[in-house]
């Protein structure tokens, strides 16, 4: 079996509206080209959830038209930037651009490439900010799109890691963004959580607890009308394949204990889910995170203790307030807190393999993953299931939300 990896990383729009993903790949030990076995596999599509996708791209692929077997408009080529643009690369692109195809200028910086002679080609330019310079930054803004008038490409600010960043390139006029700040957004000065949210958290600590038993969990559940109608909607719906639950305590013991704490903490982290592209990525992401880990269980790793770990490590920016105040709210067992708050202990590797893998640095993860007795070949599958595990399970929560008459708050 082959390490195939690859993941996915979101670019935002002004408004923070999701415009698409960045796909990076590792290339298989056998050679073969990320993208398209990606593609033949269908995991291409899959990651990119009907959105477009930004490809890096190499020479050899771009003349031999490997991108073609994609559907137009779905792969936005980025062009290197030592990419010459000799005859063989202008027909390329020429050839990719009749078939409904987009590209991207990549990694354009303060000194000048040679990729930069293709800027009436492209739709996009891709700028490493940085230097959080705004004199700098403009400069190659205004030698990218110098002469360009009425066809200007439109400007991606990559590498944004800060809020003092994000604020230059917004006041320069970028149009799309993207970086680990938007991973970890500053934290709100009052913020608060919802009512149900602090709920579903105290009741994450009773179900954990051995000595709490399915009547208690059944007496505290009922007192709470919108965690009664979640439960009682998930277990009936038809991906958990159940029909004619009608009680809270046939609810639990036809999910289980451990299913049942999973669903918990999607819960938690959706219910942070708005309309804004950056809160909805955040949570996918906390939830993914979860699923990810979850697979790594073995030796001393509970499966389930890595799904908290991997979900409460980006809760964070989910709910915008510091971590231990989190984590004062729900129970978690010692090492999950050493985990979270000290990165010490037997959790302490999973949450770096996440973060490792997320950034793409897949051979820093593919050594974390050897550490903690992983089979390396088995990540990039682990990966593609979380996505489609938390699309599921993001979906069978949100259709859960009761109506404003069921006791919201």
């Amino acid at each position: 079996m082959s390490e195939f990896f690859l993941v996915r990383q979101p670019m935002f729009g002004t408004t923070g509206a999701l415009l698409g993903y960045e796909i990076r790949f590792k290339d298989t030990a056998e050679g073969q080209g990320g993208f398209a076995e990606s593609f033949l596999s269908g995991t291409f599509d899959l990651v990119r959830n009907r959105l477009p996708a930004f490809v890096a791209c190499t020479r050899t692929q771009l003349v031999e038209d490997v991108f073609h077997m994609a559907e137009p408009g779905s792969a936005i080529v980025m062009l290197p930037p030592d990419l010459v643009a000799d005859d063989a690369v202008t027909d390329a692109i020429a050839r990719y651009r009749a078939h409904g195809g987009l590209f991207a200028l990549d990694d354009v910086g303060e000194i000048a490439g040679p990729s930069e002679a293709l800027v009436p080609f492209v739709s996009w330019v891709r700028i490493d900010t940085r230097s959080e310079n705004a004199v700098t930054i403009g400069q190659i803004c205004d030698r990218i799109t110098q002469g360009t008038g009425k066809n200007a490409p439109k400007l991606i600010a990559t590498q944004i890691d800060v809020l003092e960043q994000y604020e230059v390139v917004l006041g320069l006029g970028f149009d799309a963004f993207q970086g680990t700040f938007f991973s970890r957004p500053e934290p709100l000065p009052a913020a608060n959580m919802p009512q149900s949210t602090v709920a579903a958290m105290r009741l994450m600590g009773m179900a954990r607890d051995a000595n709490i038993n399915d009547r208690q969990l059944e007496d505290f559940i009922s007192t709470d009308p919108v965690l009664t109608f979640q439960l009682l909607r998930l277990v009936n719906s038809a991906g958990i394949g159940m029909r004619g639950v009608s009680s809270i305590g046939q609810a639990l013991r036809l999910i289980g204990r451990a299913a049942f704490l999973r669903w918990l903490a999607v819960a938690v982290a959706a219910v942070r889910r708005s309309s804004n592209g950056v809160d909805q990525e955040l949570v996918r992401q906390a939830v993914e995170r979860g699923r990810l880990l979850e697979q790594l269980e073995g030796g001393p790793r509970d499966g389930g203790t890595l799904f908290l770990v991997g979900l409460f490590s980006l809760l964070d920016g989910v709910f915008r307030m510091p971590l231990p105040e989190i984590l004062s709210r729900v129970a978690l067992s010692t090492e999950a807190n050493d985990a979270l708050l000290d990165r010490c202990g037997p959790y302490a590797l999973a949450i770096s393999f996440a973060e490792s893998y997320e950034l793409g640095l897949f051979e820093n993860a593919t050594e974390l993953a050897k550490e903690m007795g992983v089979d390396p070949t088995k990540i990039g599958s682990y990966y593609t299931n979380a996505i489609s595990w938390t699309a599921e399970a993001l979906g069978a929560i949100l259709d859960s939300q009761p109506p404003a008459h069921a006791g919201a708050r």
